[in-house]
């Protein structure tokens, strides 16, 4: 009996429900930290500050590189560099893991920057642009981005919805949240005049410009004329791999 090759498309189930469960869980624990540490402090009567700074600058960092990572391996599956060396379903899912810790390093920031007495912001002042004063207009950019995020980490649950057409444009914006991130960064950020600080930026805005002259590089040649064609036998997320049939 001869084979017949059909094309099927990869969906690991419990892949996704990894992937699905990463930002509710991350929101859980920095929840129970949050209530931990504000019921440690009522007990003993220590002071929150400066630990909710720290936290503060940390999350804040951490969401700065993570929202970078995002966009990299975002730009590495479009221009097809990292698959040199990554699986494209492994790119994927870095890219979307990232992108889920974000929202969560995102809540925490926020988080503790409202209860920093040293900064007068508040609830209001972390969650709504234009409602305080304290470092303008770094701090209403900073605002408008973590909205951005969050709705671009809700959109991966609505996939199915917006179609990959619809899907791909949202993801474009991924370019101004990590450019509004970055200035709000810098303008906002205290440790800003740092040398590891301006090294970071300088370092991480490098790579972007770089993927991104890359892959104007790629749609204007052929991309097949450097790079050899992807091993058989390895399905990635996203692409068809064809199954033999008896």
């Amino acid at each position: 009996m001869s084979s017949i090759s059909r094309r099927v498309r990869p969906s690991p189930p419990d892949r996704e429900l990894k992937r699905d469960v990463t930002t509710p869980v991350g929101l859980i624990v920095v929840a129970a930290g949050t209530a931990g540490m504000l019921t440690a402090t009522a007990i003993t009567g220590a002071s929150i500050s400066p630990l909710v700074w720290y936290l503060a600058r940390a999350a804040g960092f951490t969401l700065y590189l993570l929202l970078w990572l995002s966009v990299v391996t975002g730009l590495g599956l479009t221009t097809k560099l990292f698959s040199l060396i990554l699986q494209r379903q492994d790119i994927w899912l870095l890219h979307r893991i990232t992108t889920e810790l974000a929202f969560v390093f995102l809540a925490l920031h926020l988080i503790a920057l409202a209860l920093d007495p040293s900064v007068a912001l508040g609830v209001l002042g972390v969650l709504l642009p234009f409602t305080t004063n304290v470092r303008q207009p770094w701090t209403d950019i900073g605002i408008l981005a973590g909205w951005g995020m969050t709705g671009l980490a809700l959109s991966f649950s609505l996939r199915r919805l917006l179609h990959q057409r619809g899907w791909r444009l949202l993801h474009y914006s991924a370019f101004p949240l990590w450019v509004m991130a970055l200035v709000h960064g810098m303008g906002a950020g205290t440790d800003t005049h740092q040398i590891w600080a301006v090294l970071l930026y300088l370092s991480t805005t490098g790579i972007v410009l770089f993927l991104s002259l890359f892959r104007v590089f790629v749609s204007t040649f052929s991309w097949g004329r450097f790079v050899a064609p992807p091993r058989t036998g390895s399905a990635s997320l996203g692409s068809e791999q064809p199954v033999d049939e008896g």
